[in-house]
């Protein structure tokens, strides 16, 4: 049986960019163009490994329930829309994404970035900064709406990096050992470098520093009030010494476009064909050899999933 789990913690190096729609863009436009045209580009693009994206409802300001000291239902106007968790094994592999596709054709797919984006972050995580604690979803590369409710946790330090991190590490390793709790998966952010992004060749219109977060837990729960017994009334009071903001983010979908270092069947032939395959157990539009033919080597030898 597969780790999937220490499949996953493979990753060394990830890459979570998070951010708004320009407010002149329809949100339901913005979403399935996503999903269905970007990111089975970025799929395609050599070194990925791991590439989840969540599209993200409003905050739920009582998830957790009353954390005296702790904001945690930001303005409307400074909530986030997505989130996309890009891993690389190593640097070999984030070399290899960056080196590709050829420049002509990379300026196509950065030119979504200028089309939709009117803020975003780009937050680089390294080593067992990020990691996945526990995971017991039936499907190791979800692709649709969760079977269980799924939420992304976001974290805004008080004071100091080290004993911020120092607190988020145990409220992780206390949750992912929580009943109720399906998956946990913990960043821990680091600054962001507008300079690298520049040099990497990405338009930089990275958040204000007050609106940037410094860390994030991707949090599935068996049931969404599980959540209310997370945080007792006394972890709250130690843990708003270092923790100034909770933004609790329900994901109504979970799309995996990369596992183990391929694309998915989303990442090659988008969401909607997953649905459509799903629907009438067409199972032989996975053949491998099918996939080869059509995309070319860029599809895995095995099967997708």
């Amino acid at each position: 049986m597969t780790d999937w789990v220490g499949q996953e913690n493979q990753a060394t190096i990830c890459r979570v960019t998070c951010g708004w729609k320009r407010p002149e863009l329809s949100l339901d436009a913005v979403r399935p163009y996503w999903r269905d045209a970007h990111s089975p580009a970025i799929a395609r693009r050599d070194g990925v490994y791991e590439y989840r994206h969540y599209p993200l409802d409003p905050v739920i300001g009582d998830l957790f329930g009353a954390l005296d000291g702790i904001e945690t239902a930001p303005p409307s106007d400074q909530q986030l829309m997505w989130l996309s968790d890009v891993r690389y094994r190593d640097q070999a592999g984030l070399d290899a994404f960056g080196a590709s596709p050829p420049s002509d054709v990379k300026a196509q797919i950065l030119a979504d970035i200028e089309m939709i984006v009117d803020k975003s972050t780009t937050y680089l995580v390294l080593g067992d900064k990020a990691r996945t604690l526990i995971d017991r979803l039936d499907d190791p590369a979800p692709a649709g709406p969760p079977a269980h409710p799924t939420f992304s946790v976001f974290f805004k330090q008080r004071g100091d990096e080290a004993p911020f991190r120092s607190a988020i590490n145990d409220l992780a390793d206390r949750w992912a050992g929580a009943p109720g709790v399906v998956r946990l998966r913990l960043n821990l952010f680091e600054i962001p470098d507008m300079e690298a992004e520049r040099k990497a060749g990405y338009p930089v219109k990275t958040h204000p520093q007050e609106m940037q977060y410094q860390a994030w837990i991707d949090l599935t729960l068996e049931d969404a009030t599980i959540a209310r017994g997370l945080i007792s009334p006394a972890e709250a009071v130690a843990l708003g010494r270092e923790v100034r903001a909770i933004h609790a983010y329900p994901a109504p979908a979970v799309y995996t476009f990369n596992h183990g270092g391929s694309p998915t069947l989303a990442g090659l032939r988008g969401y909607p064909a997953v649905a459509a395959i799903r629907g009438l157990n067409a199972n032989h539009q996975r053949d491998p050899g099918l996939l080869r033919w059509m995309y070319g080597d860029v599809a895995p030898a095995a099967g997708v999933r």
